[in-house]
């Protein structure tokens, strides 16, 4: 389980077969063989861990066909920076919603349009995920915890800060 708030950024930077190896200068010296990470917002075992040079660390993950289909892993490549962050402990702070990493769908970016302070993302409502998406509902969206801050007939919104 995780809380939402991103720890770092990795950058996948091999992938062979079915074994994806990202690079993060993430502190994951608590974590070993089987922890799990939330990359982009997926929870994914890791396979084989090493701490390189300059405090980075290099983990891999094996992905299965079914994260594949319902994650952004389909179209994963060499060089792409995904969003990092090491499971909750008991007595963590939690700081943003409670996020299995168990990804539903995936979705598109409809509008963007920035305030004074802030943004706000409007995304196209699955189908089949409609009866999930309420207004001040949680979100995770590429592993970041969000609250829903509008919901149209077929399209919902999050408010984003620089932060």
């Amino acid at each position: 389980m995780f809380s939402g708030i991103i720890q770092g950024l990795g950058t996948i930077s091999n992938i062979e077969s079915n074994s994806t190896f990202i690079k993060t200068f993430v502190n994951l010296a608590d974590c070993k063989v089987g922890s799990s990470i939330s990359c982009n917002g997926v929870c994914l075992s890791v396979t084989s861990i090493d701490k390189l040079k300059n405090n980075e660390y290099i983990f891999s993950i094996d992905i299965s066909e079914e994260t594949k289909n319902r994650s952004t892993f389909n179209f994963q490549n060499i060089s792409q920076i995904i969003n990092i962050e090491k499971s909750l402990k008991v007595g963590d702070e939690i700081s943003g919603h409670f996020v299995y990493g168990h990804v539903d769908c995936i979705t598109k970016i409809s509008k963007i349009e920035k305030l004074d302070s802030s943004w706000v993302f409007e995304f196209e409502i699955v189908k089949n995920m409609k009866k999930f998406i309420v207004e001040k509902g949680s979100i995770s969206v590429n592993g970041i915890s969000l609250t829903i801050s509008n919901v149209k007939f077929d399209k919902f919104s999050v408010s984003i800060i620089p932060h």
